[in-house]
């Protein structure tokens, strides 16, 4: 009997710099810990059984997404204010 394997999903979060990379259930997950060096922490279920990693700091700090929004809010802010008006 061949076992069903659960899809790969990745997930990258902008606010955290995050990329969170699942081949388990994220649900499942029970305990994080620093891993190697090419990543920065590995997600456990009750087994003891990676099901995850998540890479912090992911983008660099030169293409870091809300450090660019955080720079162009102002423009952001105005066009919000002409649609409310």
């Amino acid at each position: 009997m061949v076992k069903k394997k659960s899809p790969i999903k990745i997930y990258v979060d902008p606010y955290g710099n995050t990329l969170n990379i699942w081949w388990g259930n994220p649900k499942d997950s029970v305990l994080s810990e620093e891993a190697e060096k090419s990543w920065d922490v590995i997600c456990l279920d009750k087994n003891n059984k990676a099901i995850g990693l998540e890479k912090i700091g992911f983008f660099p700090q030169e293409l870091d997404p809300i450090k660019y929004l955080k720079e162009k809010a102002h423009y952001l802010l105005e066009a919000k204010q002409r649609l409310t008006a």
